[in-house]
């Protein structure tokens, strides 16, 4: 029955969810999930909107080799790890068409990249020379404005002297007029 169910399976090229192809292969869903846990990178999975795990072709071929190995040989999962790695499989579908298309594509978006950096150590170079100008400016600002306050401070501090010393020559002369009419005030007023 599992023969019929994955002719029927993989000829519509439908990717397998955890349940079919734990049904596929007459393992419980389980311990295809626990497969997946321990063998995550070496089991070639497609990964749907909400995060569930589908099989392709070569997904399930991979899980065969894993029962097999643990059923025939004993294996445990760290020892299929091993024996299945990326570089011994080689039933694992690349998702490029060749390998220099790949790699021609990966240098081509390197060099992109490079050249977004370059850019942007230049803009970053120019940027750090305008906040240095800015800071020297912003320091010249703090010293005239400071030396401005001086000068206020000692404007204001003689201004203040400059209006003590008139009041009290202004009290002074006031004084000595009061004291030098005084007796022409008496006179007026005395009856001698």
């Amino acid at each position: 029955m599992s023969e019929k169910k994955e002719m029927i399976l993989t000829e519509n090229n439908a990717p397998l969810s955890v349940k079919e192809a734990a049904e596929v292969i007459e393992e419980s869903p389980g311990v295809v999930r626990n497969w997946l846990r321990e063998l995550k990178t070496q089991i070639p999975t497609i990964v749907g909107k909400h995060g569930y795990r589908y099989f392709d072709q070569s997904g399930l071929e991979v899980l065969k080799k894993v029962q097999q190995l643990r059923r025939d040989e004993n294996l445990s999962l760290a020892e299929i790890a091993d024996k299945i790695s990326p570089a011994k499989t080689k039933d694992v579908a690349l998702p490029f068409s060749s390998n220099s298309d790949t790699a021609e594509r990966i240098l081509q978006d390197l060099n992109t990249i490079k050249e977004q950096l370059e850019l942007q150590v230049n803009f970053n170079q120019v940027l750090v020379q305008q906040l240095k100008k800015q800071q020297e400016h912003i320091e010249e600002q703090q010293q005239f404005i400071q030396s401005q306050k001086q000068h206020i401070s000692a404007l204001l501090d003689t201004s203040k002297r400059e209006k003590e010393d008139s009041y009290i020559k202004i009290q002074k002369e006031k004084a000595v007029e009061t004291i030098s009419k005084k007796p022409t005030f008496f006179r007026l007023f005395s009856y001698r």
